[in-house]
């Protein structure tokens, strides 16, 4: 049997059946009965090696390829509807055009969404669709990179632990952001230790340690394979996930913890370098499918909205400068 070669209206299938949400609605739509348009956009999918589309409490909605197949495919509608001096009304959707991007508990997502929102402007101009940016967190790598692979996100920023790496998921691809970004430690700004400019990790042996138990390995593992090197076995008493509940606990003087290094000191915390970098993560950016946004252009966002946050802590631009970055 021959391969079926896709046509321009193969196209406005596609536009037709996600714009309207429902086959019957697209065959009304396009003049066609609901069997001949169901077998149609069948064989659509055949072709193209995957399903465009899945069954909805309400119709039908497009699959994380399917959005990037109706991406192209309403990008050469318009430009065909532009070489002929015409409007098509299928060339513009109803709705905005989706982006689930997810990532750790961070202000990098919120630096970051902006930053595609313009991108998205820039590269479609005024005209095109709305971006509709949806964020997800969780301070698990391991979830974030499954939800990628199974299309609930289109992209997301992993980060892995240097040492304790979860390893890339089958059909996932995955971009080095950031190679080596080292643990800080947080500690109340009235702490002995809060005077120094870098702390070595055999001073905080006494110490209550928090973790978050929701991170990959239960957050334990790192923490403990370091203190183990510089001597002791951590005291973690405390596993809060709640963030503004674990600066509390810290503020107060009850605990320490691990902090990213983009943190903001303040409110009574202060977030210092250990000596010897004895924890470091690596940042990616994970993707399956080509979503509204190219992975180039995603890559270049998050890193740019990274390299804004480095001044949040004036402990971190130090770090960089002693370590050439």
């Amino acid at each position: 049997m021959s391969t079926m070669e896709l046509e321009f209206r193969h196209l406005r299938i596609v536009i037709a059946v996600a714009d309207e949400g429902s086959i019957t609605k697209a065959a009304a739509v396009l003049g066609l009965s609901q069997p001949s348009l169901t077998s149609q956009l069948q064989r659509i999918e055949r072709a193209m090696g995957a399903p465009l589309f899945e069954r909805a409490r309400t119709g039908v909605v497009p699959t994380s390829f399917g959005r990037t197949v109706l991406a192209r495919a309403r990008s050469v509608v318009n430009e065909m509807a532009d070489l002929r001096g015409e409007t098509s009304s299928l060339s513009t959707p109803r709705g905005p055009v989706e982006l689930k991007i997810g990532g750790r508990p961070s202000p990098l997502l919120s630096v970051v969404v902006p930053r595609l929102g313009a991108a998205y402007a820039a590269l479609h101009g005024p005209d095109a669709p709305p971006l509709a940016i949806q964020v997800h967190t969780d301070p698990s790598a391991a979830a974030l990179q499954g939800r990628v692979r199974a299309g609930r996100l289109d992209a997301a920023v992993l980060c892995d632990v240097i040492g304790f790496e979860i390893g890339t998921a089958e059909g996932v691809r995955r971009e080095l952001v950031l190679a080596r970004e080292p643990e800080f430690v947080a500690l109340s700004e009235r702490h002995p230790l809060a005077g120094r400019d870098v702390i070595d990790l055999a001073d905080l042996a006494g110490e209550n340690w928090m973790i978050d138990p929701q991170e990959d390995h239960g957050g334990i593992g790192p923490l403990r394979a370091a203190c183990r090197a510089a001597g002791f076995e951590p005291r973690i008493t405390h596993e809060i996930s709640d963030s503004n509940s674990a600066r509390e606990f810290v503020n107060s003087g009850q605990c320490v913890s691990l902090a990213q290094p983009t943190s903001s000191e303040g409110r009574g915390i202060v977030v210092r370098p250990l000596i010897g970098d004895p924890i470091c993560n690596r940042l990616d950016l994970a993707w399956k499918d080509l979503g509204p946004l190219d992975p180039a252009l995603l890559h270049q966002a998050v890193t740019e909205a990274y390299e804004s946050l480095v001044d949040r802590n004036p402990s971190y631009p130090r770090w960089r400068a002693e370590h050439h970055r």
